[in-house]
């Protein structure tokens, strides 16, 4: 039995935005349930893919431009914001759920509604508005 590519780099990086598309739905596709509101289906298109404007992501596709990378919204010493930390660690978001880790999250029985939520409670996370 041969892996297509993508299905290797989910099987070794599973934070790999690959490793959500492995995931069987409830039946109620992800989209479909976000009421057809376009900001937060982008938003969350943005969480999934790991495309949203964090310091990551600007050290990645904008690294010549030489914006903020640091997350200084929470409380505590800058930190290098990035999807996990945003979704995770940094305080200045509030979360219904007590998961650590991009796999934690995928185990629970369905990570998109934990992140509809999560984008919910938190209006600006994954915006351009949400800058470090």
């Amino acid at each position: 039995m041969t892996l297509c590519r993508a299905q290797l780099e989910v099987q070794l990086y599973p934070t790999h935005p690959a490793a959500f598309r492995s995931l069987r739905h409830s039946g109620n596709f992800p989209l479909k349930r976000l009421g057809g509101r376009p900001a937060l289906a982008a938003r969350f298109i943005r969480c999934i893919t790991d495309h949203g404007p964090t310091g990551r992501y600007r050290d990645r596709f904008r690294g010549r431009h030489h914006e903020p990378t640091l997350c200084a919204l929470h409380s505590g010493r800058p930190a290098y914001q990035t999807r996990e930390h945003i979704l995770f660690r940094c305080d200045h978001y509030t979360r219904r759920y007590r998961y650590s880790s991009i796999e934690e999250l995928l185990t629970s029985l369905d990570p998109f509604y934990d992140i509809q939520r999560f984008l919910e409670d938190n209006p600006l996370a994954m915006t351009f508005d949400d800058l470090p």
